[in-house]
């Protein structure tokens, strides 16, 4: 089986491409294969979902139409499209799904799709393995980790970086600005210094097993 698997940003694709997808499905070609397509973020879906994208948005939702029709026509049945993005602030992911799987619908030609969401962010992949997170950074806060609810909608980036920045979430907001380019590099820190130590078989994030057990189901891999 050949993935291809869209997601919102840098980050996202150093997670899957250097550590979790060989973990999840086993090492690349063998036998099976992917490619990972990062965008500029998650964007928004186009009003109408049957015009061409604008060239000059990057972003995941807004090509997400135009990408599945195209899809659809390239892809045989040893090929699956996987989007991965966020739920951020959305209250339902369920609906939110459901909506992005509504794109087939205008598609002359239907693509075999798998989506996937990080409730409420990737972070809560990370946090779901608390060994991994320990193995990264010795030091980091115990109690904001036994404080942390899986999945939940609490700021999920925030959390880990309370948990694992020196001087927590205050320190690296004052350095950095809460919004900036320099909190993205430290998120791919993060995925740097974690992914390689996670235990893909053993993680307490609900929203990565969906991941992992969607792969391995059209690998076809118990």
């Amino acid at each position: 089986m050949h993935f291809e698997i869209l997601v919102e940003g840098h980050t996202e694709h150093i997670a899957l491409t250097s550590f979790l997808m060989p973990k999840i499905i086993g090492d690349y070609s063998k036998p099976h294969t992917w490619k990972i397509h990062k965008h500029r973020g998650i964007g928004c879906l186009p009003e109408d979902k049957t015009t061409l994208p604008n060239k000059h948005d990057r972003t995941l939702l807004h090509n997400l139409p135009s990408k599945l029709r195209a899809y659809g026509k390239s892809m045989n049945d040893e090929n699956i499209v996987v989007i991965l993005v966020d739920l951020d602030n959305r209250t339902d992911c369920i609906a939110f799904k459901n909506e992005l799987l509504s794109l087939l619908n205008y598609c002359e030609h239907k693509p075999k799709l798998l989506v996937r969401i990080a409730i409420e962010e990737l972070e809560a992949w990370y946090l779901g393995d608390r060994e991994a997170i320990i193995s990264a950074f010795p030091k980091a806060n115990q109690k904001v980790l036994d404080q942390y609810k899986q999945d939940s909608q609490v700021g999920t980036w925030e959390v880990l970086a309370e948990a694992v920045h020196p001087n927590g979430l205050s320190k690296l907001i004052n350095e950095h600005g809460k919004r900036s380019l320099l909190i993205m590099e430290e998120k791919k820190k993060w995925t740097i210094a974690i992914a390689p130590h996670m235990n893909v078989d053993n993680n307490l994030s609900p929203s990565f097993c969906c991941f992992r057990d969607g792969l391995r189901k059209f690998a076809n891999i118990s």
